[in-house]
């Protein structure tokens, strides 16, 4: 709705508002000039003001960011390998990466449109590689936001190069081997994510465990096909608010922990100076 509104000549006013109102809080918009087209944002949390922040986000801790001056980073990342080569670039340029988490939609052979998925363990079709993870998320941290849906943790996702390269048999084979969550970008990042940890190209064809990950990494899916059932897909059908539901649910637990994590770090910091 806010890309039609955007597009209104009429409605130029009110970005242009926007986006000075942004700047005062340490928001900052970043368009892509060149390559692929993906806009980002740089937030800096000491900046943001508390008070106009969703309560569920800031809960009691409003003055315990004012010192920080960790960034966050958002960006509308494309399908598949572009995320790959997206993340490699930015991880380079940042000297202390704190967490990395990724929202996205994927196609469930266990549950229904809207239900949300969180992974721990990833296969990649690209690579061929498995990867084994310990989560940000569970379901407890998406279950209170989500009005419709449930939410699905502990699952196995694979990483398709292609949403038409899978076929029935192959569903088949996948769910009786348990993976449940179909999805384009997990892989790519993991791959990215092993090269920055251990400065080598990544490997093909292995397991990989994350279970005492570099950094805090998480992945939300929420559901937007059912591929064995017919008529119940993005070909067929628009999500609408059956989509928005899960998208706020995952985006708020994400910027929660994000909060959470630097609240943590700060206190950390602060008992350290004083012993």
């Amino acid at each position: 709705m806010q890309k039609k509104y955007q597009a209104d000549p009429a409605s130029q006013p009110y970005f242009e508002r926007r986006a000075e109102e942004e700047q005062q809080l340490g928001i900052h918009r970043v368009p892509s000039r060149l390559y692929l087209d993906v806009d980002a944002q740089v937030i800096e949390l000491g900046k943001l003001d508390a008070a106009r922040m969703d309560p569920r986000i800031i809960a009691n801790r409003r003055a315990d960011l004012a010192g920080s001056d960790a960034l966050i980073i958002n960006i509308d990342y494309p399908l598949g390998l572009a995320g790959y080569h997206i993340f490699k670039i930015m991880a380079r340029s940042v000297g202390d990466l704190r967490g990395v988490y990724v929202l996205g939609k994927a196609a469930t052979l266990n549950g229904k449109i809207g239900d949300v998925l969180i992974p721990n363990v990833v296969y990649d079709e690209h690579s061929a590689n498995t990867f084994h993870f310990a989560p940000a998320f569970s379901a407890i941290d998406v279950e209170p936001y989500l009005v419709h849906g449930s939410v699905l943790d502990n699952q196995k996702a694979v990483t398709s190069p292609g949403t038409f390269l899978q076929n029935e048999p192959f569903l088949d084979a996948l769910y009786r081997d348990f993976f449940t969550d179909i999805e384009m970008e997990a892989g790519p990042f993991l791959n990215g994510f092993y090269e920055h940890t251990f400065a080598v190209r990544h490997p093909t064809n292995e397991t990989v465990s994350f279970l005492r990950p570099p950094f805090d990494m998480g992945f939300l899916h929420y559901a937007s096909d059912t591929p064995t059932s017919k008529g119940t897909n993005l070909g067929s059908r628009n999500l609408s608010y059956v989509g928005m539901d899960p998208t706020y649910a995952t985006s708020l637990a994400i910027a929660r922990r994000i909060v959470g994590q630097e609240v943590q770090r700060l206190a950390t910091m602060s008992s350290a100076q004083e012993h």
